[in-house]
């Protein structure tokens, strides 16, 4: 064997060796990454059952909300960012009241008392799928037309500006009723008629 033969085998080799050490390299690279999310995701979880037994409630009912909270992710997508509250990435926040409780309330912020505030901030239109104000909070900040889904009687109220109203559309998309300027609520809404909410 000549010796560039010789040489071009131990190139060969030493790359067939290089591959084979790379392999099992990347193989690690790429394990760590999900890995590396997925505890990401365990923290979060983490800190929003500590949040919810802070709240009040024990592992079982906080095992409960996260699961309800799962399936509102499932159906609405956005992000969670507290143990009961949703970001709709844009499209406003979902607020779950908490297992034996009737109205939301905002884990991540506090009243003068200490309190849990009411989640239905200043400048947003907040919609309710029962009357009184009750089950989950549906807070809208941008002025865009949404669909509802909502039935029977809810509730919604107008925590805007007075020079700001909310438009209620029907199912075909016409408008129907235009509210007052805000601070103004419905505690008893008919939502049957109702296909679309835009805030302004």
């Amino acid at each position: 064997m000549s010796s560039f033969h010789t040489r071009l085998t131990a190139v060969g080799m030493a790359l067939l060796g290089a591959v084979a050490l790379a392999g099992p390299a990347d193989a690690s690279i790429r394990s760590a990454a999900p890995a590396s999310a997925s505890a990401t995701s365990d923290r979060a979880h983490a800190d929003f059952s500590a949040q919810a037994r802070a709240a009040g409630l024990d592992d079982s009912r906080a095992a409960e909300l996260q699961r309800r909270i799962d399936t509102e992710l499932a159906t609405a997508g956005g992000r969670q960012v507290a143990a009961n509250k949703i970001d709709l990435d844009g499209k406003g926040v979902l607020v779950l009241p908490l297992p034996g409780e009737k109205r939301a309330r905002d884990l991540n912020a506090q009243d003068a008392a200490g309190a849990f505030a009411d989640p239905c901030k200043r400048g947003w239109v907040c919609l309710y799928p029962q009357p009184n104000y009750e089950g989950r909070m549906w807070g809208l900040y941008d002025c865009y037309k949404v669909s509802i889904g909502y039935t029977g009687t809810g509730s919604w109220y107008n925590n805007q500006p007075s020079n700001y109203h909310v438009k209620f559309y029907g199912h075909d998309g016409n408008l129907g009723w235009t509210s007052p300027g805000g601070p103004v609520g419905d505690p008893n809404a008919p939502w049957d008629w109702v296909g679309y909410v835009k805030p302004c």
